[in-house]
């Protein structure tokens, strides 16, 4: 069960790629982001904390960084999902995309399908939708998101 969500920024790759990279970077563009507490930033080494409005806590763990990306896994009492940020060039534009692959915590698959289907999908969707907008617009404009600068979200807005 995979969630995919990809935006055009007037931007090249390399601009792109050294802000995804950098450190505390959700800070300018993410939407529901409060803090983005650092604890090593060592490419596939790296260890993060995202903080949201909501009061919610995940631990970030990269596992692949390549000149495209990276991969990452996220956690809070238990591993919620994989991510998977990457940059392609479309002419003078670029392609950022992101895909979330959900653990649901339910021990029956059915159930895990139904809840995906029903509800997990949207809410993640929207909220990947809202990220990369904040992403193109502070690459587009050199100004900080504001808080739920694309809607309030039911996870991770207060």
């Amino acid at each position: 069960m995979l969630i995919n969500s990809k935006i055009k920024i007037n931007s090249s790759k390399d601009l792109i790629i050294n802000l995804i990279k950098s450190k505390n970077n959700l800070e300018k563009f993410h939407p529901f982001c409060l803090k983005n507490e650092v604890i090593n930033w060592d490419k596939e080494n790296s260890i993060d904390y995202v903080y949201y409005f909501s009061g919610k806590k995940y631990k970030r763990k990269f596992i692949r960084w390549n000149n495209d990306g990276y991969e990452l896994e996220i956690y809070e009492d238990r591993k919620l999902a994989k991510i998977s940020w990457s940059v392609l060039v479309n002419g003078d534009q670029s392609i950022v995309s992101i895909q979330a692959e959900p653990y649901l915590p339910y021990k029956s698959r059915l159930i895990n399908i139904i809840i995906f289907h029903i509800y997990v999908k949207y809410m993640l969707t929207s909220y990947l939708n809202a990220v990369l907008s904040g992403l193109k617009f502070y690459i587009e404009n050199n100004i900080i998101v504001k808080e739920d600068q694309y809607g309030k979200h039911r996870w991770y807005s207060a």
